[in-house]
């Protein structure tokens, strides 16, 4: 079983970002990821520069997949966006109930109140690929692990087609997920989100405010080193071992965040020997 990978970019705001976007889906293309997803911000504060972005994803060839979040918007503004990237070509759509910039979740009153309610508002009137999002550490604001199942259950009911999962660092928990979701009937694709650790400061502060658990024993290894190279290959070994571990298990769907920065995806992709480098390359 062959691994597949796909890529998540984020769109640029600015001359300097464009740049940098360019140069690394230039210098990850060669490795054929089955789909790139751009992200969108809440309330469509970000739909032309995902837009934008989304076709230069296209003229490079990639398949796309767009994000829909529900956050402050109604759903016709948000089916309305979702129309635009499907007109422009797009036949994948991540769909997200989203976070509010400030405290809880808080439903536009016109709005979807539940991804699980986004999700069947598309199949409304979209027939291509509806991914969902998937939390092996649980979501921060549900109740349980077990409604949290529940929930991501009701996703896939409504007419999800598989599901993207958030970055988990321990890999035991990741398996223990999946088993968790068979038992709960849940039978579509997963796709398993793994985030090269580039910083480790900066991804235990974003991973506080996500829910997710940077486990002691990692940062212990980052904070024993001090040469940047060596950080950077610890990075690396961190998540060759587990999308090794994970193939092993059956998991052979890898979503890997490049944070628009090449080199991390390049070096774990190489270290894992599976370049499906295009004839052109």
């Amino acid at each position: 079983m062959t691994p597949r990978y796909s890529f998540e970019y984020f769109p640029p705001k600015s001359n300097p970002t464009t740049l940098a976007l360019d140069t690394c889906i230039s210098a990850l293309k060669v490795w054929q990821p089955e789909f790139c997803s751009m992200t969108y911000g809440a309330g469509g504060s970000s739909q032309s520069e995902s837009f934008n972005a989304i076709k230069r994803l296209q003229r490079n060839g990639m398949e796309v997949a767009a994000h829909i979040t529900a956050v402050d918007a109604t759903k016709d503004q948000v089916n309305a966006a979702a129309q635009q990237f499907v007109a422009a070509g797009v036949d994948h759509l991540v769909a997200l109930r989203g976070d509010s910039p400030e405290g809880d979740f808080v439903p536009h009153p016109q709005g979807f109140q539940f991804g699980t309610d986004l999700v069947a508002g598309l199949r409304q009137w979209f027939n291509g690929t509806i991914s969902v999002a998937g939390y092996p550490e649980t979501h921060p604001q549900a109740t349980s692990e077990s409604a949290d199942l529940r929930h991501l259950a009701s996703k896939v009911d409504a007419g999800a087609s598989q599901i993207m999962t958030q970055y988990c660092y321990d890999t035991d928990q990741l398996l223990r997920f999946a088993d968790n979701a068979q038992s709960q009937g849940i039978t579509v694709p997963i796709v398993v989100g793994v985030m090269p650790i580039h910083d480790i400061a900066a991804i235990q502060r974003f991973s506080a405010r996500c829910g997710a658990i940077v486990p002691r024993s990692i940062v212990d290894q980052f904070e024993a080193l001090q040469d940047a190279d060596d950080q950077y290959q610890l990075s690396v070994d961190i998540a060759v071992k587990q999308i090794q571990r994970l193939h092993g298990y059956g998991l052979n769907r890898v979503h890997l965040y490049t944070l628009n920065r090449p080199q991390w995806v390049q070096g774990i992709l190489h270290a894992l020997d599976q370049p499906a480098l295009a004839e052109s390359a």
